[in-house]
């Protein structure tokens, strides 16, 4: 194929390349275009924001409470605080990387492994065409690693959606308007009349509490965490290609 042939075909790489920067950046970097899992981080961090106020409302309230035999479990309950930041910092990433990786994959990745391409026509390397394909690939990975770890924890998350619904609520009964002698004692009397012993009671919360964080920590960071890594060793299979000095010479300056 001499070098007239190949110009229609290094003109619709051209235009692809252009397509993918002019036209498909814009729309895969929209927050509109991806609002069922805009929705779905949302919904987690909504959910993360008042589990950390219901904590921090517990151990207050049980701080707060006579004889000091629950002060081990109030100082448990602000322990809590720091895992829910992580979760939280996760969940404002994942979201931050959904209209990133759009940029990155369509206007960096498509036009480089067009290029690649092109050149691997026009000097007839077959490895260099090979690793276009390849990092075309690489560019749909980058594209889908988000959303597809965010469906994933969607679905554990679905799960396990009502128990941490019931623990926010729980958490929230947890309040004691005033510090007098008299507020106490109907928070002390609500507690022992809902579960028997006050130890009992802050006990199972924490209890709760520990599992609210284990599935968020499992589909905020776990999940989308796994997800990245069998992509990533997925690229790695795929750039397992051995590149001779003379196809990447043809990518260097010739000296004159």
């Amino acid at each position: 194929m001499d070098i007239l042939k190949k110009t229609p075909i290094i003109l619709i790489l051209l235009i692809v390349a252009l397509i993918a920067i002019i036209f498909i950046t814009p729309y895969t970097t929209n927050a509109d275009n991806h609002a069922h899992t805009m929705e779905q981080i949302d919904r987690e961090i909504d959910s993360v924001l008042k589990l950390t106020a219901g904590e921090t409302a517990a151990s207050a309230g049980i701080s707060l409470l006579p004889d000091d035999q629950c002060t081990p479990i109030a100082e448990e309950f602000a322990e809590l605080g720091k895992y829910f930041l992580v979760v939280l910092s996760a969940l404002y990433l994942e979201k931050y990387l959904l209209t990133m990786v759009g940029f990155v994959s369509f206007s960096v990745l498509v036009p480089l492994a067009c290029a690649f391409l092109g050149v691997g026509l026009i000097f007839n390397r077959s490895r260099v065409r090979l690793f276009s394909a390849k990092l075309f690939i690489c560019a749909l990975a980058v594209y889908f690693a988000v959303p597809v770890g965010v469906l994933t924890s969607e679905k554990v998350y679905s799960a396990y959606e009502e128990n941490i619904d019931q623990t926010i609520s729980i958490a929230g009964k947890i309040s004691v308007i005033d510090e007098d002698a008299s507020g106490i004692e109907k928070f002390v009397s609500w507690i022992e009349n809902a579960a028997g012993t006050i130890v009992d009671y802050v006990t199972g919360l924490l209890s709760r509490f520990v599992e609210a964080i284990a599935v968020m920590m499992v589909t905020s960071c776990l999940i989308p965490i796994l997800v990245i890594i069998f992509f990533i060793w997925l690229i790695k299979m795929l750039f397992n290609v051995d590149m001779t000095m003379s196809d990447a010479a043809i990518l260097l300056p010739k000296k004159r």
